[in-house]
């Protein structure tokens, strides 16, 4: 990016950006996540580093929130309520030090640098709040407001119970000249305190439960839930949302010499407080962030990160602020859910079925704690609802392990030389006629003998759910067809040693080890099989349920789609496809030729008997997370046995999620639903 673009990007970020903040900030509204917020000033901040003489004053990472409301009393905050910066990676966190190291003066005994430690805490998801008490009293509360002038929300805040009213010493304080001092300041003289407003994930729950029932739209998030009820002018409001305060700093001094003594002193003062963790390097604090993240879904409050700051008070100070930042202080943040990037170009890709899926092409970018350079666009229609062009700044979103999605497009930083994308007329691999069936999204290739068609189709037919042949994967498929070996599923169980040792990454034993485990392959169960055949809509459950409903080939083979329709969770669309497939001389030709070939079907047990079969009978499970104690195949498993049923998606006739450890959206949609959620160890207990 030059010069140029690099202005004309900054003035369309800030514009945008700005536009956000007054949403969130003053109407409490929000059109786009917080991570994707989070993502677009990231990449200001960045641009600004790398241009500083495009750096104004109008810029947000210049200043902090919006203006206030004009509903309360303005105040003036003495000490400046200034915001923290994000990084997103280990390597940002270690740049971040290495750039304050830099300013660090030398140790007042004279000699080097000194080397800072830090005071790590929870970076909760509320609403930044200064509190001042007056010979003891809480006299005034304010919101951060721009940093510099804020709203008082004194009579609110006075409705939180974990707010005292009045300062009394109720634990032990640091030291003996804090003690002095405080009890001096309590008698008479000021203290300020500041800290988050938030709601418990609980209490949220409860207020959309009530709204629910009454017939109200659900409110978004707890944080933008706590921020409304502070700025409402009736106390009554606020003493009804079950609101809460948690403590981060004394800005008084009262000799405190850490920030850690900041914490200590807070709590004995009657302070909720976050524990924080002491760190002597960035290596315990890359400890502290990985054991938050593993526990942050089991917290009773929503955090998106974590806070690292010097703990050394005079080199805190020292370091002095940058724009809307103290440069001693900076927020850790979790892998995000939601990220904005450019799309740089849109391809196509051939699946097994001969579907064209247009794949956009990404400028790179971090979303969850992986670099991104692709997002799935689905189809025509999917571009077409959102919009997209070629050059368009973007939200993406994923999902667990999946390719991420294109969720929305941010249309006014467009610059007028964006690009509209058009479906190819011919197939990229065979130069074949695309259609576009009828009744469906997608185009497909005309020709079902597309190259990349029949690769994908023999890469599904070795995959983990289905032959699942150990060391046989994509890449040598590829070299097999493409040195003319195979040609098709059923033959390259009729490779031998010697068609393998001249090929390239064969050896003698690898080869060997290949062909073995080709023989050992051939016995398979059933639903494996049917699932191997890539009929087009039978997934994993599909294929399990049909193997159990006909119990071996023949029975399958022989079906009507009146019977096909009987098979639980088959429709019309499934039950004709799977007709279809039986009946194409192409499709029986290759069953012939897997028997000749020496496949042995495993027909399915019988079903067990007794009460215990009937356990979970009609139950539906989504599995999220990682298990410890067993695989998702092994939970799977164990719950159909039982009578259970899986699903891949959360949804109002989901019985139970469980979940494991760092759960995904799957985990928050069953808290939004009020779907029963199980631990491991709850679903092991139900399973045994």
């Amino acid at each position: 990016m030059n010069k140029l673009e690099a202005k004309k990007r900054i003035e369309k970020l800030k514009k945008e950006i700005n536009r956000h903040r007054y949403l969130y900030h003053v109407l409490d509204s929000q059109e786009i996540s917080d991570a994707a917020l989070d993502s677009l000033k990231h990449e200001l901040y960045k641009l600004e580093q790398e241009h500083p003489e495009f750096i104004m004053s109008d810029s947000p990472t210049q200043r902090v929130g919006g203006k206030p409301l004009e509903k309360f009393e303005k105040v003036s905050h003495k000490v400046p309520m200034l915001s923290i910066e994000d990084v997103f990676s280990e390597e940002e966190l270690k740049a971040w030090q290495e750039r304050i190291q830099k300013l660090v003066p030398a140790s007042p005994a004279g000699g080097s640098r000194e080397k800072p430690d830090y005071f790590t805490e929870m970076k909760i998801d509320g609403f930044a709040i200064s509190l001042i008490y007056k010979n003891g009293i809480f006299a005034q509360g304010s919101t951060r407001g721009n940093g510099l002038i804020g709203e008082n929300v004194t009579q609110n805040l006075k409705t939180i119970e974990s707010m005292p009213l009045k300062l009394h010493i109720h634990g032990k304080l640091p030291n003996k000249k804090i003690e002095k001092i405080v009890k001096l300041l309590i008698e008479k003289g000021k203290i300020e305190i500041r800290g988050e407003v938030y709601m418990t994930k609980k209490a949220f729950e409860r207020i959309n439960k009530e709204r629910k029932k009454q017939g109200f739209p659900l409110y978004a998030n707890p944080r933008n839930t706590a921020a409304g009820s502070i700025r409402q002018l009736n106390p009554k409001l606020a003493a009804s949302r079950d609101l809460n305060f948690l403590a981060y700093d004394l800005v008084t001094d009262l000799g405190q010499i850490t920030h850690q003594e900041k914490h200590q002193t807070c709590r004995a003062l009657g302070f909720k407080v976050d524990e924080g963790k002491y760190c002597k390097n960035l290596d315990e604090v890359m400890v502290f962030w990985k054991g938050v993240m593993k526990k942050r879904e089991k917290l009773p409050f929503h955090i998106d990160g974590i806070v690292v700051g010097v703990n050394n008070n005079r080199i805190f100070e020292q370091l002095g602020s940058i724009g809307k930042s103290h440069r001693g202080m900076i927020a850790f943040k979790f892998p995000a859910k939601q990220a904005t990037t450019v799309i740089e170009d849109i391809k196509v890709q051939i699946g097994r079925t001969g579907a064209l899926t247009p794949v956009a092409h990404l400028r790179s970018v971090q979303l969850g704690g992986t670099t991104i350079t692709r997002a799935t666009l689905h189809n025509e229609d999917e571009i077409k609802r959102l919009g997209v062009k070629i050059g368009d700044t973007v939200i993406i979103q994923r999902a667990g392990d999946v390719i991420p999605d294109v969720v929305q497009v941010l249309t006014r930083l467009r610059t007028g030389k964006e690009k509209r994308f058009r479906m190819p007329k011919k197939c990229p691999v065979c130069g074949s006629r695309v259609v576009r069936p009828k009744g469906e999204v997608v185009h497909r290739c005309g020709s079902s003998r597309c190259g990349t068609i029949q690769k994908k189709g023999i890469h599904h037919f070795i995959s983990k759910k289905a032959f699942d042949v150990v060391g046989l994967g994509p890449k040598i498929i590829n070299q097999l067809m493409d040195e003319g070996l195979i040609s098709g599923p059923a033959d390259i169980f009729e490779l031998k040693e010697g068609d393998l040792v001249p090929l390239e990454r064969f050896a003698d034993k690898s080869a060997e080890n290949l062909i073995k485990a080709l023989e050992e392959s051939k016995k398979i169960n059933f639903n494996r099989f049917i699932y191997s055949l890539g009929i087009r809509h039978v997934g994993e459950e599909s294929a399990i349920n049909l193997a159990n409903h006909f119990g071996n080939l023949k029975n399958l083979k022989k079906a009507e789609i009146d019977e096909l329709i009987r098979v639980k969770d088959t429709g019309d669309v499934v039950a004709k496809s799977i007709y279809s497939w039986f009946r194409n001389k192409r499709n029986l030709k290759l069953l012939k030729k897997l028997d000749r070939v020496g496949i042995k079907i495993i027909s399915p047990p019988r079903q067990a008997r007794g009460k215990q079969a009937k356990k979970l009978q009609a139950k539906t499970f989504v599995l999220t997370g990682e298990l410890e104690s067993l695989t998702r195949d092994e939970a799977k498993e164990r719950i159909r046995e039982l009578g259970g049923d899986i699903s891949s998606s959360v949804s109002k006739n989901t019985d139970w999620v469980v979940a494991g450890e760092d759960p995904g959206s799957k985990f928050d949609k069953a808290r939004k639903l009020g779907i029963k959620i199980l631990s491991e160890k709850q679903f092991l207990k139900m399973v045994k």
